[in-house]
């Protein structure tokens, strides 16, 4: 119960912040767009070195979802993926003693999966020149100590939840590469529809009130205007309430219920398809 209430409270407070910077803090939209967008590259980024952990290989039959980089008439290497997985120690050998010995193996087969799989990045690049043309100087933003504070928050959220659902419960023995990568890019995908599907509809919404109170008023109403005298920018405060209100969704889901595979409903759609379920599992089912 602890756990759930603290759960909620912190969903509740990260996606809240966003528009409560809009309204009192008078953040800018660059620098609301620029912190999403570093949380997609930390979370896809996260996930990527993760799966090099994954023991399990790969299965493509009978799937519903594949990843960037795979297709449903992909052959998959039966020498690479059958058999025991090769180890790889030459990279742990780089590291400390003490994080040495308390990671996991990481499987030479892997690399090919996450490298194949990083051409997202190819996406999140468009998106950051989509950004320059939207945002009069996203690097500036970078700068900006709302977004540096929100990145470390990011990257402090992405490697405790890591920890507390992949590493802990051991759970990279019971999933491959691919399942790692899935997890990850589900959560994408949810972004990609919220953002091209909602947010746009948000904006045409807010253009349409502002018509319709021109109407009524027999003046010209603006966005602005409608704000009032506390200054604040409804083009954008409206989408960032609507897409924090979306991911807020995501994090309540993928928190309460962790990384599980055996999850029904809306938490279910966030979780990778595991075709090597445990004995447990497949006896439950």
């Amino acid at each position: 119960m602890d756990r759930e209430w603290s759960t909620l409270m912190f969903v509740i407070v990260s996606n809240t912040l966003p528009a409560a910077g809009v309204v009192f803090l008078g953040w800018r939209a660059s620098e609301i767009l620029v912190l999403y967008w570093i949380e997609v590259v930390v979370m896809v980024a996260a996930y990527s070195v993760a799966a090099l952990f994954a023991k399990q290989p790969i299965v493509l039959e009978d799937r519903d979802f594949y990843i960037v980089g795979y297709g449903k008439r992909e052959e998959l290497n039966e020498d690479r993926w059958s058999g025991d997985p090769e180890p790889v120690n030459r990279i742990k050998s780089f590291l400390p003693d003490v994080v040495r010995s308390r990671l996991p193996p990481i499987y030479r087969r892997n690399f090919r999966v996450v490298g194949r799989s990083l051409t997202i990045m190819l996406f999140l690049a468009v998106l950051w020149a989509y950004l320059g043309d939207i945002v009069s100087n996203p690097v500036a933003a970078l700068g900006s100590p709302a977004v540096i504070l929100g990145s470390l928050a990011v990257c402090t959220s992405q490697l405790v939840e890591l920890r507390r659902e992949y590493f802990v419960p051991n759970t990279y023995e019971d999933w491959s590469a691919y399942m790692t990568v899935e997890a990850a890019q589900r959560v994408v995908a949810f972004y990609i529809m919220l953002g091209v599907a909602v947010v746009p509809m948000t904006i045409i919404s807010l253009l349409a009130f502002g018509l319709l109170l021109d109407l009524v008023s027999g003046g010209f109403v603006t966005s602005a205007s409608i704000s009032g005298s506390a200054g604040i920018d409804l083009s954008v405060l409206a989408p960032v309430v609507v897409f924090s209100a979306g991911k807020a969704v995501v994090d309540w889901s993928r928190r309460t219920v962790g990384i599980r595979t055996d999850t029904d409903g809306l938490a279910g759609w966030f979780t990778p398809e595991n075709p090597h379920l445990r004995e447990w599992e497949q006896e439950r089912r």
